[in-house]
């Protein structure tokens, strides 16, 4: 028991630290190239087309392009593919394109598969269209700062970049919800962008779904969205599929250019980030094995605090004040990351409770992998 305490203690200390130093050095890095950026004049230049694939989204639609008809940046369109919906996602295309010249409508054919997976699909049927030489793919659960696509721009200059994206701020309708949502905060306060960026390191790449910005050349060249491998989750696999290509990649804090309300309630959050999850590892037994000890671990360091019963039983009251320490130190990392994408303090102070999630998500991801079963979403089986 003694053994297992004091590996205890040594898991907590480094991680708290490591989420800690991370978390600081990541955010430095963040407003340093946010800096940077605001520093360059961009509100003209190359044309931007904002690319935005809609499946039944007639209550969030309207706030996006009211959003981007609103934008400091001169030369852009936007365009919008009605993808199959059974609401009035349609006519609100229609009315605001009939509003705004620069906002054009479309229609997914049913008839067309370029790729089994819907959203995918939808995109390599929109994109063709685009007249842009920059590319901005966005979701309609999100609201654009007037400097959205100018920021984007700027970023994608500053940095040299092929492709961009970043985590928009997080707006959650309800603590369950938030508590689930907040899963994308371990990318933060544990994986080192300073670092990561810099040496463009292709395994822990990671790609946002609601901000993807792409030099139309990069993405012709190296075949888009239709020559990656088969990915559920369109934004990582592009991410990786550039980097792979030769390309630059950048990630960055949009937080103050573009919000997002990503899930209305916790089972939807729930069903929607386990599917990205369990999509970034293969299937097979070494992983498997290796994601059911990194779940283990994980629970044990985020109940740590109710083994302190144990610490004291063994007379180990220093390593009890280390694993505390630990504890802590990481959930002032987390805390961190939290409230710099926007969360709420209540959600951001509750790092144990998102891990525990995490790991559900991991494991019922991993037995519907297994199983067969797969996942759904907006109806469609992927």
């Amino acid at each position: 028991m003694t053994l297992f305490l004091t590996v205890i203690t040594l898991l907590t200390s480094i991680l708290g630290l490591w989420a800690l130093l991370c978390s600081a050095l990541n955010t430095f890095f963040f407003h340093y190239h946010d800096r940077k950026a605001r520093k360059m004049d961009m509100k003209d230049g190359e044309k931007v087309s904002v690319i935005i694939p809609a499946r039944n989204e007639e209550e969030k639609l309207p706030r996006l392009l009211e959003s981007l008809t609103h934008q400091e940046y001169e030369n852009y369109e936007v365009l919008v593919i009605d993808d199959q919906s059974t609401d009035s996602t349609w006519e609100i295309i229609e009315k605001f394109s009939r509003l705004d010249p620069r906002i054009k409508g479309y229609r997914s054919d049913r008839n067309v598969k370029l790729s089994p997976y819907g959203k995918i699909n939808a995109l390599l049927q929109l994109i063709p269209h685009a007249t842009g030489d920059i590319l901005l793919c966005t979701d309609s659960d999100t609201i654009h700062e007037p400097d959205s696509i100018s920021m984007g721009v700027r970023f994608m200059k500053e940095g040299n970049l092929s492709i961009l994206s970043g985590f928009p701020r997080q707006l959650t309708e309800n603590y369950k919800g938030g508590l689930v949502t907040a899963s994308m905060v371990f990318s933060n306060s544990i994986l080192p962008h300073f670092i990561l960026n810099p040496i463009q390191f292709i395994p822990f790449s990671i790609g946002i779904g609601q901000y993807v910005m792409m030099m139309r050349k990069d993405y012709e060249e190296t075949g888009g969205y239709g020559a990656m491998p088969q990915k559920v989750c369109d934004d990582i696999g592009i991410i990786k599929h550039f980097m792979r290509n030769g390309r630059r990649y950048g990630f960055r804090n949009l937080k103050e250019y573009v919000s997002c309300t990503m899930y209305s309630d916790g089972k939807s959050a729930f069903n929607g980030i386990e599917r990205s999850l369990t999509d970034l590892f293969p299937m097979n037994f070494p992983v498997i094995a290796g994601l059911i000890l990194a779940v283990l671990s994980l629970l044990t360091f985020a109940w740590s605090p109710l083994l302190l019963p144990l610490f004291f039983l063994f007379s180990m009251t220093k390593e009890a004040a280390i694993c505390i320490s630990g504890w802590l130190l990481f959930h002032l990392g987390w805390y961190i990351c939290a409230r710099e994408i926007g969360l709420g303090r209540k959600i951001s102070a509750s790092a144990f409770l998102t891990i525990t999630v995490i790991c559900q998500m991991y494991v019922h991801g991993m037995y519907r992998r297994i199983s067969g079963k797969g996942f759904e979403w907006k109806g469609r089986k992927v």
